[in-house]
């Protein structure tokens, strides 16, 4: 089955939903993303198009039918799950004449969301996305370079990549990251956007120049993120902000490890 169709995007104001959400749907081999908002949704669904949808019924400002409706627009084959904490979701769907593959009520049956997915067409990975016990058995695990003048994220990040068996390397800045292109040929690279020196956006471009098959994922602080948006147009695979969410980030470098197993 083709890749894009293990894609989910949740999206619940309740961080702990998403949580649960995440970690559950990984486990079982999909890629997923969260958003807390309807409008960090339609950004992951613009930039991203996932097969699926699960979507609060009720959130703050732009509500969970809305959000149906404007992503719809873009992706108008989308698989929509509602998920709320109101025993009369179903119909209010219903009333609202929202075509959707299932509604729910929370706490969640995440056996029954699982099932409707599936029937729908939405189903896993061939295989789970590799973690530590059989990345171990992997004859060349994924390459990943952490590029970071913070020691405390750039560690952080590689002990847990390395936990999740991945072939970690660190450096401290931009002209430290290319000799280590050069001479060992990353397959990933998470990249700061603020560093002294050679700035995060000038190495992507002779990133980019070097080698046109790394994959390079921008770490950005709040006050980077249009910064990072628009690194996307530079070549850059995806960005993660900081404090890094670690479940989103799981789900990013799983697609990207899998485009390395697949060449």
């Amino acid at each position: 089955m083709p890749r894009g169709s293990s894609r989910i995007l949740c999206v619940d104001d309740e961080p702990e939903v998403l949580e649960i959400l995440s970690d559950y749907f990984i486990e079982l081999g999909f890629a997923v993303r969260t958003a807390t908002n309807a409008q960090g949704a339609l950004l992951e669904a613009k930039r991203w198009m996932p097969k699926a949808l699960i979507v609060d019924l009720v959130m703050p400002r732009l509500g969970g039918l809305a959000t149906v409706e404007r992503i719809r627009r873009i992706n108008p084959g989308l698989v929509v799950i509602v998920i709320s904490g109101r025993v009369d979701a179903a119909d209010i769907v219903s009333d609202a004449g929202v075509s959707v593959a299932g509604a729910f009520t929370k706490p969640l049956n995440l056996s029954r969301v699982l099932a409707t997915l599936i029937e729908a067409g939405v189903a896993p990975m061939t295989s789970p996305p590799e973690t530590a016990r059989d990345a171990s058995a992997a004859r060349t695990p994924t390459r990943v370079l952490v590029v970071d003048d913070d020691p405390d994220v750039r560690e952080v990040l590689a002990e847990y990549l390395a936990s999740k068996g991945f072939d970690v390397a660190q450096a401290r800045g931009g002209e430290e990251a290319l000799e280590h292109i050069r001479e060992s040929c990353p397959e990933i690279v998470l990249l700061d956007i603020t560093m002294p020196g050679l700035s995060g956006v000038d190495t992507l471009r002779r990133i980019r120049a070097l080698s046109a098959d790394t994959c390079v994922v921008m770490v950005s602080a709040n006050a980077d993120v249009e910064t990072a948006r628009q690194t996307l147009a530079l070549g850059a695979t995806d960005y993660v902000p900081k404090p890094v969410d670690f479940g989103y980030l799981d789900s990013v470098l799983a697609l990207q490890a899998l485009d390395h197993m697949e060449r």
